[in-house]
């Protein structure tokens, strides 16, 4: 789906499908340089990353295996609460494998620092993160971080973010106008 399609929901579009494009294309140059020789594991982070983690994985330079989780975090009167709860693990066996996780965006950090330490108990090789966007004020995670746009605070849909179901196949990124908001 096009910008134009939603344009009266939309305050902004911070990145067009090209700009997008570009930019995982060199996140995959990035981390092919960075594991040459070696195959990946790239674990996708259920529903927004999807499209993100397919495209990475497209544009990687080597075979990859591709696994997904799904997890919620919950948060308290528009705050996260630190809680993460597991809805979908993986399939795959990384103990002794080199794992990226592929986040669509990282926004407080709480989430992906429960997720890294839950991998880390399963002995991988390696962790790494690779997100296409970050927002301000995000935490160090300790791992090695590929990182596409730092992004501006505010609700961003679009490229697999969506908002109540909806904006998901939004094929650029985009601040949802506050009048979008129900």
């Amino acid at each position: 789906m096009d910008a134009d399609h939603v344009a009266d929901d939309l305050e902004s579009v911070l990145l067009t499908e090209d700009e997008i494009h570009t930019r995982v294309q060199g996140l995959a140059a990035e981390i092919g340089k960075d594991y040459a020789g070696r195959e990946v594991v790239l674990v996708g982070v259920l529903g927004g990353a999807a499209t993100f983690t397919v495209d990475l994985a497209r544009a990687l330079p080597s075979q990859v295996e591709i696994d997904w989780m799904a997890i919620r975090s919950y948060t308290t009167s528009k705050r996260a609460s630190g809680s993460v709860r597991l809805l979908k693990d993986l399939d795959l066996d990384i103990a002794d494998r080199d794992v990226v996780i592929a986040e669509t965006v990282i926004q407080t950090g709480l989430t992906m620092s429960w997720l890294i330490a839950n991998l880390r108990q399963r002995g991988p090789a390696s962790i790494a993160v690779a997100a296409l966007l970050r927002k301000p004020d995000t935490p160090e995670l300790g791992v090695p971080t590929y990182i596409g746009f730092d992004v501006p605070a505010g609700l961003i849909v679009g490229y697999g973010l969506d908002y109540r179901g909806h904006y998901r196949n939004l094929r650029c990124a985009a601040v949802l106008a506050p009048h979008a908001v129900r």
